[in-house]
């Protein structure tokens, strides 16, 4: 047992998979970091898998599996073309990932979720809602889209309006979705406030 707390959503998705009678294998997308989240599935005896487009991110979840002495089998891939065979997963999850990619490039990813997916598999997801602290209507490049710089890099976020996730999920059922708004704080030490949460299957 590690003993470490999660954000409150993943054990929400947990609970969700308790009752779905199918394989638990499960895919982490943007696994990557020195706090891996997969990990809390690994202890509720899930073969996991984790896929992350940046070497640091792995090297740093690899340096927490060995200090744990667990294996989470995080590779590097990249969510808009997931390195893996059709209908292998019977869960798939990214955790503040997507918020990285494009509208475009994130219609794209959860395509492949999709692919990737078991028939009446669970996918969960999260998007950041234009109503967070860190959404400048000023600074939009495309509309919801901001490029932010750190150092000499430019990255992009994806806000979003409380209905317009939806139209990524044609193909799936959507079985749960909450907008979590943070009174005070910040959700689970991201630095964000306010978050569509999304629990959709196949």
């Amino acid at each position: 047992m590690i003993g470490k707390f999660y954000p409150s959503s993943l054990y929400l998705f947990l609970r969700f998979t308790k009752s779905n009678p199918i394989k638990k294998r499960i895919l982490d997308c943007g696994a990557g970091g020195s706090d891996p989240k997969l990990a809390l599935f690994f202890e509720n005896g899930f073969e996991t898998y984790g896929i992350d487009i940046s070497d640091e991110q792995i090297i740093d979840a690899e340096r927490y599996c060995k200090q744990h002495g667990i294996n989470l089998n995080i590779i590097k891939g990249d969510m808009r073309n997931i390195p893996f065979d059709s209908n292998f997963f019977g869960y798939v999850y990214s955790y503040l990932s997507m918020v990285h990619l494009s509208k475009d490039d994130t219609a794209i990813a959860v395509n492949e979720m999709y692919r990737v997916l078991m028939k009446g598999g669970l996918c969960y997801l999260n998007f950041l809602s234009k109503d967070d602290v860190n959404f400048n209507e000023k600074e939009k490049t495309k509309p919801g889209e901001i490029i932010h710089k750190h150092g000499n890099e430019e990255f992009v976020h994806s806000y979003y309006e409380d209905e317009e996730p939806d139209e990524y999920f044609n193909k799936f059922h959507i079985i749960y979705k909450e907008k979590r708004r943070i009174l005070k704080g910040k959700y689970f030490t991201t630095g964000r406030t306010c978050i569509l949460d999304y629990i959709v299957k196949k």
